[in-house]
């Protein structure tokens, strides 16, 4: 994996408790073909819960196989 830092979108989270998931937009997967990543991860990271990603921008780092590391872009709480 690549140290890029991308942005991206999350689009919608499905599932419940650990098993959530997560679609993203980002610079290789447009919303209709979204990267599918664990809402736990995202969420651990980006200290939010789950159910709070969709909607959000969020700074990772990677490539089009897959990304790590999620920040909020804006984080309205600070």
């Amino acid at each position: 994996m690549t140290a890029d830092r991308v942005q991206v979108r999350c689009i919608l989270v499905y599932g419940e408790g650990a098993e959530a998931m997560a679609q993203l937009q980002t610079p290789w997967h447009p919303a209709r073909q979204p990267l599918v990543v664990r809402a736990s991860v995202i969420a651990a990271q980006a200290g939010l819960p789950a159910g709070e990603l969709p909607g959000r921008r969020f700074w990772a780092s990677g490539d089009e196989a897959g990304l790590d590391g999620f920040e909020l872009v804006e984080d309205p709480r600070q």
